[in-house]
């Protein structure tokens, strides 16, 4: 095989040290003193030029139309781009390039070309072992498929074994084997699973995302339980920073709770956005949708409809008096969702929640949901009752049997879902007590109703949200 290999750094040394004895090698470095070492230690190398690699006049000079394959492994992306596209002007069939940053990966990929993403692949690799350290992924070809290493552990065990009785029929991944003490055994061996195998698995792109959701087990958690998008709904803003910022909180809740895929709403000319949402692309499937609609809430309603929504993530706006009373304030927006409302403040990440609490269905679903999330995001959990003054029910000063009801009630719940809880009981102005509590806490999550206004109606929530400076979770 005949090669040109551009750059001297320590990828080509370990490659070389790979290199067959029948490769015949001519290495381009532009920096003399690197080349020095190689051309001694690997006889394979026929030939060191210590030249600009990205000129045509060094590339033809090197004999680039009678290789079998170039590969362009310097430390600058602007020369590994010149090359491979030298390269593929000269019809050479094996081109591979290393790309430093991964923004430049577009440009090397509109070539064709074969490309190993330094910073991207490591990122994978951290995020999906950070993610779940059972799992080791391998890419294959360009993403077209995945091999998964999965550890067999007790837990995870039962469930593997049915996955693996019915591997067969599944149009998405194989069993290709099972490494046992260090040795692997394949399928038509029959080994049955372990405790400490390891399962290899083969299957499309994807792979990892379905495999995780299997071993969370068969309970799906919120917002999955609603649906199994996020719409984020993009206002115009004038500063990007905020937009940016928005994104980044919706973001870290779509990660914290397996979220993978986002519809961004966002207007049709604001290419601003759509950059800040392409750095995500590794780690979420993220679906930009351009309206002309003036309201982003509007066009908000009507693609969770249509999403799967498992939750609508908007930024936060005080809503005036007036419109609060004759139109209707955020909760009357939450009422019209199939899902949870969040109205983002940008207070990420949530290491503090706090839900009201009253006994009612509403504030019940709104406990549970917010002791999944605390699991989730490993965050603590705060629970607020307030009463009225004991002076108001014309009773005297002293325990009150409702604020004991409550407490009771919160207790029984927190024990069924195994989760540590702080309780606080207020007596007075629930908007006033709920809002002073909220100071201490990233997101508040609270219970809605059915959304209907009037003059004497003014949404209790509404009131909450233009008083607290966290995001708000509404639940209705």
């Amino acid at each position: 095989m005949k090669l040109i290999i551009c750059g001297a750094g320590r990828i080509t040394d370990e490659l070389l040290k790979r290199a067959g004895a029948n490769w015949e090698i001519i290495l381009i470095e532009k920096d003399a003193a690197k080349l020095a070492p190689f051309s001694t230690r690997f006889p394979n190398i026929v030939r060191v030029m210590s030249e600009d690699a990205s000129s045509p006049v060094v590339l033809d000079k090197a004999g680039l139309s009678n290789q079998d394959g170039i590969l362009a492994m310097t430390n600058d992306d602007a020369v590994n781009l010149a090359i491979v596209r030298f390269a593929k002007q000269a019809d050479i069939k094996t081109v591979l390039a290393v790309v430093r940053d991964p923004e430049q990966l577009p440009a090397f990929q509109k070539l064709g070309v074969w490309t190993i993403s330094m910073a991207a692949d490591a990122a994978r690799k951290a995020y999906q072992f950070v993610k779940d350290p059972r799992i080791r992924i391998i890419d294959l070809g360009e993403g077209e498929g995945e091999l998964l290493e999965l550890a067999v552990g007790k837990q995870e065990l039962a469930r593997l074994e049915d996955i693996a009785a019915t591997a067969e029929s599944n149009p998405h991944w194989r069993i290709a084997g099972i490494i046992r003490n260090n040795q692997l055994l394949f399928p038509d061996q029959q080994p049955g699973l372990k405790q400490e195998d390891r399962l290899l698995i083969l299957g499309k792109d994807d792979l990892y995302n379905a495999f995780s959701q299997h071993l969370e087990g068969s309970r799906l958690h919120f917002p999955r339980t609603y649906g199994q998008h996020m719409v984020l709904g993009l206002a115009n803003s004038p500063s990007l920073d905020d937009t940016t910022e928005l994104i980044n909180e919706a973001v870290y809740l779509a990660q914290g709770t397996h979220i993978e895929k986002i519809a961004a709403i966002c207007g049709n000319s604001e290419s601003d956005i759509h950059e800040a949402l392409s750095r995500w692309s590794e780690s979420l499937e993220i679906e930009i949708i351009e309206t002309s609609q003036a309201s982003v809430e509007n066009a908000a309603v009507h693609t969770a409809a249509g999403k799967d929504a498992g939750i609508v993530v908007l930024p936060a706006k005080n809503q005036s008096f007036l419109r609060t009373v004759f139109k209707g304030g955020i909760s009357a927006l939450a009422a019209r969702l199939p899902c949870p409302l969040l109205s983002a403040r940008m207070t990420d990440p949530y290491e503090h929640l706090m839900v009201p609490f009253n006994g009612s269905l509403a504030c019940q679903r709104a406990l549970e949901i917010t002791m999944d999330l605390a699991l989730q995001l490993e965050a603590e959990v705060s629970v607020i009752i307030v009463a009225e003054p004991s002076y108001l029910k014309g009773k005297p000063s002293g325990p009150d049997p409702w604020e004991q009801q409550m407490v009771q009630q919160v207790r029984d719940l927190a024990r069924v879902h195994d989760t540590q809880v702080q309780e606080i009981v207020r007596r007075g102005n629930p908007v006033k007590e709920i809002a002073a509590a909220a100071a201490d806490c990233q997101l508040l999550v609270l219970a809605g109703n059915d959304g209907h206004t009037g003059f004497f109606s003014i949404q209790t929530a509404d009131m909450i949200l233009n008083r607290v400076s966290c995001s708000v979770l509404l639940v209705s």
